[in-house]
């Protein structure tokens, strides 16, 4: 178990995840003592992108410096779909801090409610528990925990940001007697420097989590790289995926608004870990569509179109599998079943910016996009849940079912259909 959460916050530990993306496993950075704790954040630290190590070095340095610190805490509320904070603890004897991504949720458990956490959000300028004196007020349960521990000494302070949102920090000591007047100035002088370089770290790490959310992470890597230009595209060879839900405009009109939003997004959700699971990227939702795309290598000539190929239709499978199970769960509590197509095509597409002046869409256009959102709407008239075009289908190197020549919307002359044989 944990010792950041301990044992008296199971409740909470389920609504908390280990981070692994905000890691530093390089070499610890050489510690100066001479330099003050100020100095350092506002010159030094300018350079880390790492929330763990920021926190982690910080620490150390104060160590140096004399400090009896034995645990640093620093809690940031965030904004993200999924989560309402992200905390670090570091502890003097482990080597690397611990990231936790703190789930939306946790305010409303008990834990939440009796941890000195409401105090500091609701304005409180700081809160001190000496942890070695008898009859002081454990008035918080993580007390107990820290002085069986062996800390002496608890004090959480308020963090904040420029726009005002209130965060916070915790310093523990192992001293007897906790931590002097001095060294509590000396944390509290320091608390603007912590603040201004945690705030510039969380902004840009908010920025990358944003895009990637509603970008993807593949083409807010693009953006974030600097490829912003409107009109410029460049020419990608890419499985191309789009998929629909069937008579969706008759549901919306017969169900209710909160019904038809969960039935989208256990939908999406379904197709969107199977698509991003094997490599592909979602480039939008339009309304009940989706439409993603798996690039080829381009260095890999025939080789890479067949890998794309082969995830694409990996991740239509895997589809298929999850919404199975899905609609199973939704018979057996009297809700409607989801149904769906799903076409796949292989060419070439423009991929790159598109729109107005002040606001733009990063995605892919031309006859292949076309083709394949045509092809989609045969999977209705054949009755099958997955469909692909004849380039795909030569591609793939695997034996698919010809579905027959169809004429389709937009196209002088028909086009030739294959289905999986598992999936008819």
């Amino acid at each position: 178990m944990s010792r950041a959460l301990g044992p008296r916050n199971l409740e909470a530990r389920q609504l908390v995840d280990v981070l692994t993306s905000d890691h530093d496993t390089s070499a610890p950075t050489p510690i100066d003592p001479s330099i003050t704790p100020i100095d350092w954040l506002l010159g030094p630290a300018a350079i880390y992108t790492s929330r763990t190590r920021l926190i982690g070095d910080l620490g150390r340095l104060l160590v140096a410096r004399g400090l009896p610190l034995m645990r640093f805490t620093a809690f940031l509320r965030t904004l993200h779909p999924q989560a309402t904070g992200y905390s670090v603890i570091w502890y003097r004897d482990v080597e690397q801090p611990q990231a936790l991504r703190i789930l939306r949720g946790m305010e409303d458990t008990e834990a939440f409610r009796r941890s000195p956490l409401p105090l500091i959000f609701e304005g409180a300028a700081g809160i001190r528990r000496r942890l070695d004196i008898a009859d002081e007020n454990f008035d918080f349960p993580v007390l107990e925990d820290l002085k069986a521990e062996g800390m002496t000494d608890y004090v959480a302070m308020p963090l904040v940001f420029s726009d005002g949102l209130i965060n916070f920090v915790t310093w523990c000591s192992d001293r007897p007697g906790g931590f002097s007047t001095d060294a509590l100035s000396e944390l509290w002088e320091m608390l603007p420097a912590l603040s201004l370089r945690l705030e510039v770290m969380e902004r840009r790490a908010l920025t990358e989590q944003l895009m990637r959310i509603y970008l993807g992470r593949q083409t807010a890597e693009r953006v974030l790289s600097g490829q912003i230009i409107r009109g410029r595209a460049e020419s990608i060879r890419a499985a191309v995926w789009y998929s629909d839900l069937r008579d969706f405009t008759m549901l919306s009109d017969r169900l209710d608004r909160d019904i038809i939003i969960a039935l989208l997004d256990a939908y999406f959700e379904a197709a969107v870990q199977a698509v991003e699971e094997r490599g592909g990227e979602i480039l939008k939702f339009l309304g009940d569509g989706m439409l993603a795309i798996f690039p080829a290598d381009e260095n890999s000539g025939a080789e890479g179109d067949e890998a794309a190929c082969r995830a694409a239709l990996a991740a239509a499978r895997d589809t298929v599998t999850l919404i199975r199970a899905l609609n199973t769960r939704r018979l057996q509590h009297d809700k409607p079943t989801i149904e769906y197509g799903i076409a796949l095509h292989l060419g070439e597409v423009g991929y790159g910016n598109i729109g107005g002046p002040e606001r733009l869409d990063f995605t892919v256009i031309g006859p292949a996009v076309n083709l394949v959102s045509r092809i989609e709407g045969l999977t209705r008239v054949l009755g099958v849940r997955v469909l692909a075009s004849a380039d795909f289908a030569e591609t793939v190197h695997e034996t698919l079912t010809p579905m027959g020549e169809h004429p389709v919307k937009g196209l002088s002359r028909p086009v030739t259909v294959f289905a999986p044989s598992d999936l008819l």
